[in-house]
C-alpha cells in the first residue's frame, strides 16, 4: 500500500508538472508556481477534512520547513533550465531526488528485500534514461550547480516529511503548501513579478496545483506508512508522467532510449510493489 501511494503521488505530481510546463511557456515561471501552490493549498485543506489527524508541533514544523525547501527547489530547478537546459537540469534533479532519500533510508537501517532492491535499481536506471535528452547548451556549470541545489532541496524535504507521524494526518501537507505559497508570494512581490496567472491560464494553473497538492497528500500518506527508501523511489517517477503527457498532447519527440527507460521504470516500480 505505501509504495502504491508513492506511485499515485508520482502520477499526480507528473500531471501537475505538465500543467506547470504549459503555463510557464506562456507566463513567468514563478507566477505559475505561485498560482499552483494556491490550488495546492485548497486541496490539502480538503484532504485535512477527509483524513483525521492531530496537529502536533513537530509535524507542523516539519511540513513548513519542507515547504520552504520545495519553493527553493522549484526556483532553483527553473533557474537551472533557464541558464542551461532541461537536458542538464532533469537528470541531476531526478537522480538527487531518488538517491538522496534512498541513501538516508539505508543509513537509518532500512533493509529492502532482494526483489525490492533490484526493483529500486531498475527504477532509478529507467528514470535516468527517460529524462536524458541530447540538448546540452547554455552555462553548463551554473546549470549543474542550480540543479544540484534543487535536487538536494527536494531530497531533504522528502526526508523531513518521512519523519512525520501517522497521527499527524494531512497537517504536514497543509503547512507545507502554506509555507511554499508564502515564499513564492514574497519572492514575486520583491521581484515585482505578477503573483497570479492571467485569467486565460488561471484554470490550468489551479488544476496543476490541485493535482500537485493531491499528489503531495498521497506522498505524505505513503511516507507515514512505509519505508522511506521504497516510497520515495516510487514517487520520484513524476518526470516520466510529464514526458508521456508531453508526447501525447504537445507532440514532443520520444527517443528510443526514453521509451526503454519508461518501461524499465514501470517494471522496477512493480517489483518494488510486489517485493
Amino acid at each position: 500500500m505505501p509504495v502504491l501511494l508513492g506511485a499515485a503521488a508520482s502520477v499526480l505530481i507528473g500531471v501537475s508538472d505538465y500543467f506547470g510546463r504549459y503555463c510557464s511557456r506562456r507566463a513567468r515561471a514563478m507566477t505559475a508556481v505561485g498560482t499552483a501552490f494556491m490550488g495546492g493549498l485548497v486541496v490539502t485543506v480538503v484532504l485535512l477534512l477527509l483524513v483525521p489527524g492531530s496537529p502536533g508541533g513537530a509535524a507542523l514544523a516539519l511540513g513548513a520547513v519542507s515547504g520552504v525547501l520545495m519553493a527553493l527547489a522549484l526556483s532553483a530547478m527553473w533557474h537551472s533550465m533557464a541558464v542551461s537546459s532541461a537536458a542538464i537540469a532533469s537528470p541531476v534533479v531526478a537522480a538527487s531526488t531518488a538517491l538522496g532519500p534512498l541513501a538516508y533510508g539505508l543509513a537509518a537501517g532500512e533493509r529492502p528485500s532482494s526483489v525490492v532492491a533490484a526493483g529500486i535499481a531498475v527504477t532509478i536506471a529507467g528514470l535516468l534514461a527517460a529524462v536524458i535528452v541530447p540538448d546540452l547548451r547554455g552555462d553548463i556549470g551554473r546549470g549543474i550547480a542550480f540543479a544540484l541545489l534543487a535536487g538536494v532541496s527536494f531530497a531533504t524535504a522528502t526526508v523531513l516529511l518521512g519523519e512525520t507521524s501517522l497521527d499527524s494526518g494531512m497537517w504536514p501537507a497543509v503547512t507545507q503548501r502554506t509555507a511554499a505559497l508564502a515564499c513564492m508570494l514574497a519572492v514575486t512581490r520583491v521581484r515585482r513579478i505578477p503573483q497570479i496567472l492571467p485569467p486565460s491560464l488561471r484554470l490550468a494553473g489551479f488544476a496543476g496545483g490541485v493535482a500537485g497538492g493531491a499528489g503531495m497528500g498521497a506522498f505524505i500518506a505513503g511516507l507515514q506508512r512505509g519505508p522511506l527508501s521504497e516510497v520515495a523511489v516510487a514517487a520520484s517517477l513524476y518526470p516520466v508522467v510529464t514526458i508521456a503527457l508531453a508526447v501525447l498532447f504537445d507532440d514532443d519527440t520520444l527517443r528510443w532510449w526514453q521509451g526503454i527507460g519508461i518501461a524499465a521504470a514501470l517494471a522496477g516500480t512493480s517489483m518494488i510493489a510486489v517485493g
